[in-house]
């Protein structure tokens, strides 16, 4: 059979299985080994090679490390303590809990570096606060899932440490790289909510005047989980620790507080959180094992060279090159996994933007963003789900709310093409 047409079979192979349900990680190594089968002329044993080698760097060791730090924070009360500091700060004000939500969000993104785990966090907690306040479920759960995914953006972050793997790009100057955005990302959002309120008259009960003194006594609670993201980052900056080195680090402290200062975790609960993490990371192992098989099978098969022709004469040209780039990414993120998409695409994309002279940190960052939008549009998107399940709706329903969320990190993202510097500032001054 001709190469096209079984590259063809393999895609649309992939997307029908992705939409009736089938993991994504089932989907896409089962697409790509049905590819090999037809094509008769590669050893099936390739597959368990370049699965095995996918997976086999002591960068990505530090994924199961994170979501453990995500779990703890869920179930340590450490997520509680942020939202009361975030409350103390902002909840006074009308549609207060609307950026408590956001707030908490960023600060959580600080310490996990997981949108679905940040998710589920605020989800569990806030979606009823919510509820008494007089916030249809739907709406909060939008907010949830948005407040969730600026875990990938702000440092330490996941996918950045997947991006880092792949490329190359030291992962210190993207998660610095990452600042900036993932505050302006959130302020958006609190833009949006502060819109949404006034229209639609959301009538809140503060129940609590702002004051000094609880500002204070909800800081000095939430002071030392604050610290982790600068132990996080400050340590891989400082080369103290590598990228893995931080997630162990960030296990150690979290566990330090949980089961030492606060005292909410016993060591009866470990086995559990350990086995909840270990499966999260397995899944996230697949993904990106199957991924890079099916993306060895794309470039083998001149796939690079589709791609390059759709560039043509745009190399010239750095905007265009990025709002293509971005392109592929927000198409990608209606279908794919975030990690499957880097996996499958920054490979290929990455050596054409090197050659246009984008700088690396505004192009790696920059496809963060673009994932973490990825993860709040269908049918895919993982932070609508998390947030549908916790909050007890159809995901449906929150499609519809999380549009105005779609619509301004769209705008973002644009803005940071246009404006790079808002990436690179903060890294330039890291030799």
């Amino acid at each position: 059979m001709v190469t096209s047409t079984l590259l063809t079979i393999m895609i649309v192979l992939f997307l029908l299985l992705a939409v009736i349900g089938i993991p994504i990680g089932v989907a896409i190594g089962a697409a790509a080994i049905a590819e090999l089968i037809l094509q008769g002329a590669v050893p099936l044993m390739i597959v368990p090679q370049r699965m095995y080698t996918a997976v086999n760097s002591v960068t990505l060791m530090g994924i199961p490390f994170f979501m453990l730090v995500g779990n703890i924070m869920e179930c340590s009360g450490i997520t509680q303590k942020l939202i009361r500091f975030a409350n103390a700060l902002v909840g006074s004000l009308r549609g207060g809990m609307c950026y408590v939500s956001v707030l908490t969000g960023m600060l959580m993104g600080g310490i996990s570096g997981s949108a679905p785990a940040d998710t589920a966090a605020l989800s569990s907690i806030m979606v009823p606060s919510m509820e008494e306040c007089g916030y249809k479920r739907e709406y909060s759960g939008a907010i949830m899932a948005a407040s969730g995914s600026l875990g990938i953006i702000i440092p330490p972050s996941m996918p950045m440490i997947v991006l880092g793997s792949i490329s190359g790009i030291s992962v210190g100057k993207l998660f610095l790289g990452g600042i900036i955005p993932g505050v302006m990302i959130g302020i958006s959002y609190i833009i949006v909510c502060f819109i949404i309120v006034t229209v639609r008259k959301y009538h809140e009960t503060v129940k609590v005047a702002f004051s000094l003194k609880n500002l204070w006594t909800s800081l000095k609670g939430a002071l030392l989980p604050l610290l982790a993201p600068v132990i996080i980052v400050g340590g891989i900056l400082t080369g103290v620790v590598t990228p893995t080195e931080a997630a162990i680090t960030a296990v150690a402290y979290t566990l330090f507080l949980a089961m030492l200062v606060y005292r909410t975790i016993k060591l009866k609960d470990l086995p559990r959180l350990f086995m909840d993490s270990v499966i999260g990371a397995a899944n996230v192992m697949l993904i990106i094992a199957a991924s890079s098989l099916f993306a060895w099978i794309l470039q083998t098969n001149n796939f690079q060279q589709v791609i390059s022709r759709l560039f043509g004469s745009a190399l010239n040209s750095q905007i265009i090159v990025m709002l293509i780039v971005n392109l592929v990414f927000l198409i990608g993120g209606c279908f794919l996994e975030g990690t499957a998409m880097q996996i499958m695409f920054i490979p290929i994309l990455y050596p054409i933007a090197t050659m246009a002279g984008i700088n690396p940190i505004a192009f790696g960052v920059t496809v963060i963003c673009n994932i973490a939008l990825g993860n709040l549009t269908p049918p895919v998107g993982i932070c609508l789900f998390v947030a549908a399940s916790s909050a007890g709706i159809s995901v449906d329903k929150i499609i519809r709310e999380i549009t105005p969320f779609l619509a301004v990190s769209a705008v973002d993202i644009l803005l940071l093409i246009f404006f790079p510097q808002l990436i690179t500032w903060i890294p330039s001054f890291m030799g």
